[in-house]
């Protein structure tokens, strides 16, 4: 298995191959080396620089898309990633354990949005 390959079944983010081919080259790491000849720790960090990708590049949440043409009806439905919290944690854990340089950039990175919990009025 390709290290292209090998990124590409590590995530459920809809990145493209340019994507995935920058989080290995910038690693120095050519994404059509054998993944077995990569060592754990730069598999671990090109495993964090896909979360770095996702929560710093990518939107956290998407609109639903309605497409309809002659009876046929395609929807693409709306995602909002709530656990980005969680996966920048898990990010800061593997980029500190090796004493990456990218730690410093996610320990800055703020919420623009809070989400507010709801409460049931009907049950106060």
């Amino acid at each position: 298995m390709t290290v292209l390959e090998w990124l590409g079944k590590k995530t459920r983010y809809s990145f493209s191959e340019g994507n995935l081919e920058v989080i290995a080259t910038d690693r120095g790491i050519s994404p059509d080396a054998d993944i077995s000849s990569v060592s754990e720790k730069m598999r671990n960090l090109m495993q964090a620089d896909i979360i770095f990708t996702a929560v710093l590049l990518s939107p956290s949440n998407t609109a639903s898309l309605s497409q309809s043409h002659n009876g046929y009806q395609k929807t693409i439905g709306q995602e909002q990633d709530f656990n980005q919290g969680e996966k920048i944690k898990y990010a800061l854990l593997i980029y500190k354990m090796y004493n990456d340089e990218r730690a410093e950039i996610l320990e800055g990175v703020k919420r623009k949005i809070k989400f507010i919990p709801i409460e049931d009025v009907d049950k106060l």
